[in-house]
């Protein structure tokens, strides 16, 4: 069984430095919430933060083009040397859609875990956008947050657990499905679909997004 990444924001450009590729626990019920998502037929993917590249590599044994991307040197060696079915490259996606592929070259995107740890979450998902063909689309999975389970974490005094500030580059934003919708009509995607992942309905460990370029 693979450990779980061990990962410091140690590199020069803030990313995080990857030291093996072992999987997050998470993927254990992301991904079968992705594949449930995941348009009919073969895409050319970008998995944006792909870190050491476990979730690229899966993509690509379902038998779709991928394109991993992610600001850390040291994950995006490790995916290289690890996962040869797909392509690595490295690229902030704050900075702009990522140059190996021409602005609207991807049928479609997959971010597994990455929108909370950033400062300006909008600005990627612009960048993203930009990214996808026309009507191409966007899965994105984050951290759920709802009424029944904020009020959980609460009468359970889970909250200090849950923020993960004793985390290197931990969660920063905390999305309910309505505030992530909000964000991603705002930047220009449309027919916007929300799953559950992870634990009881309404208790959700995470929540699954699916979106379309307009």
């Amino acid at each position: 069984m693979l450990k779980l990444s061990k990962k410091v924001p140690v590199e020069e450009s803030g990313a995080y430095e990857f030291q093996d590729i072992g999987s997050p626990k998470h993927h254990a019920y992301n991904l079968p919430a992705i594949q449930s998502l995941l348009p009919a037929g073969k895409h050319k993917i970008m998995d944006a933060g792909c870190g050491a590249g476990q979730v690229s590599a899966w993509l690509a044994d379902l038998g779709h083009d991928v394109w991993g991307c992610d600001p850390s040197k040291s994950g995006v060696e490790l995916a290289q040397k690890s996962f040869p079915k797909a392509k690595f490259f490295v690229s902030d996606l704050m900075e702009g859609p990522p140059k190996v592929i021409p602005v609207g070259g991807y049928d479609g995107i997959v971010s597994v875990e990455v929108i909370e740890h950033l400062f300006d979450p909008e600005k990627l998902l612009k960048n993203l956008h930009a990214a996808l063909k026309p009507n191409g689309w966007i899965i994105l999975t984050t951290p759920y947050h709802g009424f029944l389970k904020n009020l959980t974490l609460s009468l359970t005094n889970n909250w200090d657990q849950h923020f993960m500030v004793n985390s290197p580059g931990g969660h920063i934003k905390f999305f309910s499905p309505a505030t992530l919708q909000s964000m991603l009509e705002e930047v220009g995607f449309s027919e916007i679909e929300t799953i559950g992942a992870g634990r009881a309905p309404k208790l959700w460990k995470s929540m699954v997004v699916i979106a379309r370029k307009k």
